[in-house]
């Protein structure tokens, strides 16, 4: 009977003990799924950062999916995936009749977070000097995407200034003293890239064809600096040179916002000379 009595007790504590079994093992089972997707999520990113290096590495020419495919050592249609993400989020921008890819305008965004301080610090100082020599307004301005970033202005003491440009504004890459010095410098298919992503807004914010800003182009590659005379105002004129990296990429480019009945040619020569002496005079940016 004592064995009858206790079989409830048995079974009772048999059954808490099961239990606390199956939910351990749940518990383990859970976190092993946790830990999975942790690790998935953490390779996943691996994954798209290779990528991104790899593109970055073939940026100039552009690269094949083929091509990223071996260089990040994944099969064709796992890269595929991730290329078309970063597609849509705009971080790479694909040549559909080269069918090749290039780093995107979202890229070119962030890193003008970090480059902006760098090349601002370094060329503070040449704006000053050049506004002190020149008493008209001096910008620098990088490269962001398909457009021309003001990261820094100084202005001269005259009571009549061109403000032109503020900082933190964006002007389309090819409009303006700065924006072609950007532009012209650039290797050909990029440019190529920039002045057909870009035609459309040249046509309908200033009344200019690509074909303008092409002769532009070809005129300031020859002078080696950069003039815009009416372009972005009336009665306004830019002159501008860029500067390049140590690696002889352009980077920025240093601008002076004047008023046309103020100038001559010669006066403009002059400007120019001075702008490109106070960049060269400045240690290149490493990148």
């Amino acid at each position: 009977m004592e064995n009858c009595i206790g079989c409830p007790y048995f079974i009772k504590e048999w059954g808490k003990q099961t239990i606390g079994r199956i939910m351990a093992n749940d518990r383990i089972k859970q976190a092993v799924k946790e830990n999975s997707k942790r690790q998935g999520g953490a390779q996943s990113i691996r994954r798209t950062i290779a990528i991104l290096r790899s593109v970055s590495k073939y940026n100039e020419t552009g690269a094949r999916l083929s091509k990223i495919a071996k260089d990040v050592c994944l099969p064709p249609p796992t890269v595929h995936r991730i290329l078309a993400v970063l597609l849509e989020e705009e971080f790479l921008f694909f040549d559909a009749a080269e069918k090749l890819y290039h780093l995107g305008t979202e890229l070119y965004s962030l890193g003008t977070a970090t480059q902006q301080f760098s090349i601002r610090d370094r060329f503070h100082t040449t704006l000053e000097r050049i506004c002190r020599q020149t008493d008209n307004v001096i910008h620098l301005v990088i490269r962001s995407g398909y457009d021309g970033l003001c990261i820094d202005r100084t202005v001269g003491k005259s009571r009549v200034q061109v403000l032109g440009f503020d900082i933190g504004e964006r002007r389309l890459l090819g409009i303006g003293a700065a924006g072609q010095a950007l532009l012209s410098f650039l290797p050909e298919k990029q440019r190529e890239d920039i002045l057909a992503a870009n035609a459309p807004g040249y046509l309908k914010y200033y009344g200019i064809k690509v074909e303008k800003v092409r002769s532009w182009i070809k005129r300031t590659r020859k002078l080696k600096y950069s003039n815009s005379i009416h372009i972005v105002s009336l009665d306004s004129i830019g002159i501008g040179a860029p500067i390049f990296n140590k690696r002889g990429q352009v980077v920025a480019a240093i601008s002076m916002a004047g008023i046309t009945s103020r100038m001559t040619k010669e006066k403009c020569r002059k400007i120019a000379q001075i702008i490109k002496s106070e960049i060269a005079a400045v240690d290149p940016p490493p990148n």
